[in-house]
């Protein structure tokens, strides 16, 4: 049973997936005052190369007390293609890494990163938005899913989305959306991990938000979610909860809510309910953020036997440090752990932080450090990877008459 168990969460939180590229940093020196485009109705074309070198002292994600390290070389070629409009907007892009080892060559790949997005006002009051985006990566823990082990393994992703927000008053709103997600694990896996199957999900989702006063509002969600594992059957997710918003201060807000999540499952198991409960801070000051947000859910586990505590945290800070220097830094915080015996207890942890400087409004020049973790309850069970280095970004908007 245990083999299933990684998918199935995987699958079952795909649409809180934060898809991420470890390898590939993403660039953001339009914080600076000068390299930020003042955006336009119409067409708008954005190519943009990166160059990175870096050092990674675990490049084949073992758990080994000192795995083989090399220095890696990326090409990151990207596009974007935008049109702002008086009514809507769409946006499509591509986002690729071409990895290349010095001795480890055996590793050389690609990482590809996808998307088209959509949004359209109907009237004043109703608005739709549709968006599809995929992924392809060369392992496991550059795609961030719930309760999977780090593993050299190609991983794919893709997830349809749509949805319609409608304004019943001025201070009230509703919103709708249908979501579709499809996993796929390459054949040739770890042997000690070679239960990733992958699958596929689909579901509904709901939200209102209702202003109680100028400062405080009350927020309620739901969502539903039917997900297939491939030779596993399938199980059905649901989440709901209510909690308020409200403003401190002009620039920060903050948030919570309490509700429960159900997990029923289709192979003669008895469905479990368990609370859960979210709650977050955002702060804007100029051009910097600040955005943490925890969340814990007692989610049941079929496959385990068990049902698990998940708990996550998360942190990012978005800012320029002087007129050209801008700083970029997150944190993702997960604990898996069983509430039965004889289940894996699973702890990740991803940081990455970049210090950059743009030379001109169309290249900046970027350290980084990254770092992930992961401790699984088993002896040997703990994998680090640590990567430093550098990159030259080239980005130029031009609008398309």
């Amino acid at each position: 049973m245990r083999q299933r168990a990684l998918v199935v969460s995987a699958v079952a939180v795909a649409s809180m997936l934060n898809v991420r590229t470890a390898a590939a940093q993403r660039s953001n020196f339009a914080l600076v005052d000068e390299a930020a485009p003042a955006q336009h109705a119409g067409w708008i074309f954005t190519p943009s190369l990166a160059y990175q070198g870096a050092w990674d002292d675990n490049a084949l994600l073992l758990y080994e007390p000192e795995p083989p390290h090399d220095f890696l070389s990326m090409l990151n070629p990207r596009a974007d293609l935008t049109f702002l409009g008086r009514r809507g907007e769409f946006d499509a892009n591509y986002d690729g890494a071409f990895l290349m080892y010095r001795d480890l060559n055996t590793l050389n790949g690609y990482d590809q990163h996808m998307s088209v997005s959509g949004r359209r006002a109907l009237t004043q009051r109703i608005t739709v938005s549709a968006r599809n985006s995929f992924a392809a990566v060369p392992t496991t823990e550059l795609v961030n899913f719930v309760a999977t082990p780090f593993v050299r393994t190609g991983s794919k992703l893709e997830d349809l989305r749509g949805g319609v927000d409608v304004a019943l008053s001025k201070y009230t709103t509703i919103s709708g959306g249908y979501n579709f997600q499809w996993v796929e694990f390459d054949d040739q896996q770890p042997l000690q991990f070679s239960q990733l199957r992958g699958g596929h999900s689909n579901g509904a989702s709901a939200s209102l938000k209702h202003e109680l006063n100028d400062l405080t509002s009350l927020v309620a969600s739901y969502n539903f979610q039917h997900a297939y594992v491939t030779n596993g059957g399938t199980f059905d997710v649901v989440n709901a909860d209510v909690g308020l918003e409200r403003q401190l201060l002009p620039a920060t807000r903050v948030f919570g809510a309490f509700g429960f999540s159900r997990l029923g499952v289709s192979q003669n198991a008895v469905a479990s309910v368990g609370p859960s409960y979210r709650g977050g801070i955002t702060h804007h000051a100029g051009r910097a953020s600040l955005t943490a947000s925890y969340s814990r859910s007692y989610v049941p586990a079929f496959a385990f036997g068990g049902t698990f505590q998940n708990e996550e945290l998360l942190g990012q800070v978005h800012s320029p440090l002087a007129r050209r220097v801008y700083l970029n830094s997150s944190v993702s915080w997960r604990r898996n752990e069983p509430l039965q015996a004889n289940s894996l207890r699973l702890k990740s942890l991803w940081f990455e932080t970049t210090v950059g400087y743009a030379v001109e409004q169309w290249v900046a020049i970027e350290g980084f450090y990254q770092a992930e973790h992961q401790q699984i309850d088993r002896p040997g069970g703990s994998l680090g990877r640590n990567r430093v280095g550098f990159q030259v970004v080239t980005s130029k908007p031009v609008r398309v008459h």
